[in-house]
């Protein structure tokens, strides 16, 4: 029985040791709620999903709504979602929401989901840069019908370049109570799993490479107004984060480009500069041009042929 309890005690020491970064905490405006009040909590330890057929895709593993309660916020109410730590894996975060047919709780998240917000790269001065922070926060609709809704936060990690690598997925959904709403049905809608496909650009991009365009995958974010229901933008720009923000640049070469619709940036020409790579950012791997110099206190690790990063 002792070697048993030893083995489970070790097990669980390796699982949270190699635990990754999770969506824990909802805020709402400047009131921040405990951690999983009303976020569903996984059961995977972190680990990213990364089967694009799996129903995990929704909000995560073993994350239901039957320990979580809902909370009831204005429409047009600013939302934020906090992490245990800061992303430090490239690639874009976007919010989705699904509404329920009944309550939030009960609502297994197969409906129909329509995107709000995207976080994506940014391209100047020869590099892609990617907002890898502590907390992301935006603005609810306005013109959405009111009654329950799931809110889902997911950040798609490339930095493991498909096909070689598989893109990962960690994924967090809010339970809220949406009130003073309107009558616009949102879109373009796209059911999860099925709204991302290997073969999606933003989902194969190999951004060591060639990389001077992006475009994130799934349906074009909704705003209120739009004439399809399509369109960039949606909500504010990520705040200033209660934990230190990680800023990644990869150099690349300043191309125009012409991609398909959904959110996309295009690389503008100029010069680089000197840099420091933070902790836990990339800092080498196959085709990496980008800075390989770690900030003090961290010494750039090798994970794969392709990743390196300042642990």
């Amino acid at each position: 029985m002792k070697s048993s309890l030893s083995l489970a005690a070790l097990s669980l020491a390796i699982s949270n040791v190699s635990a990754h970064y999770i969506f824990q905490q909802l805020s709402v405006g400047s009131t921040k709620y405990p951690v999983f009040q009303y976020i569903r909590q996984n059961s995977n330890y972190n680990s990213p999903v990364t089967d694009l057929t799996s129903n995990d895709l929704r909000c995560n593993v073993g994350a239901s709504g039957a320990n979580t309660q809902t909370v009831t916020v204005a429409a047009g109410s600013q939302l934020t979602f906090t992490l245990d730590t800061p992303v430090y894996h490239q690639g874009p975060i976007s919010v989705y929401m699904s509404k329920a047919p009944t309550t939030a709780s009960a609502y297994d998240g197969s409906g129909d989901w329509f995107k709000i917000k995207d976080f994506g790269p940014s391209f100047s001065g020869g590099q892609a840069t990617w907002p890898m922070q502590g907390s992301y926060t935006f603005d609810l609709p306005t013109c959405i019908p009111s009654g329950d809704y799931l809110v889902r936060i997911q950040s798609l990690a490339i930095h493991n370049p498909w096909p070689s690598g598989i893109p990962q997925f960690y994924i967090s959904c809010a339970q809220i109570t949406l009130t003073g709403g309107g009558s616009t049905t949102p879109g373009p809608t796209a059911l999860i799993p099925g709204a991302f496909k290997d073969t999606d650009p933003g989902y194969t991009a190999n951004i060591y490479s060639n990389f001077n365009s992006y475009t994130v995958p799934g349906p074009a974010v909704f705003t209120c107004g739009a004439s399809s229901g399509g369109g960039g933008g949606g909500g504010s720009s990520p705040p200033a984060t209660s934990k230190p923000a990680t800023t990644l640049t990869t150099s690349v070469k300043p191309t125009s480009t012409t991609t398909k619709t959904g959110t996309t940036t295009t690389v503008a020409p100029g010069g680089g500069g000197s840099c420091s790579v933070a902790k836990y950012a990339q800092c080498g791997g196959t085709g990496f041009s980008g800075c390989t110099v770690c900030a003090a206190g961290s010494t750039c690790t090798k994970s794969n042929e392709y990743y390196s990063q300042c642990l």
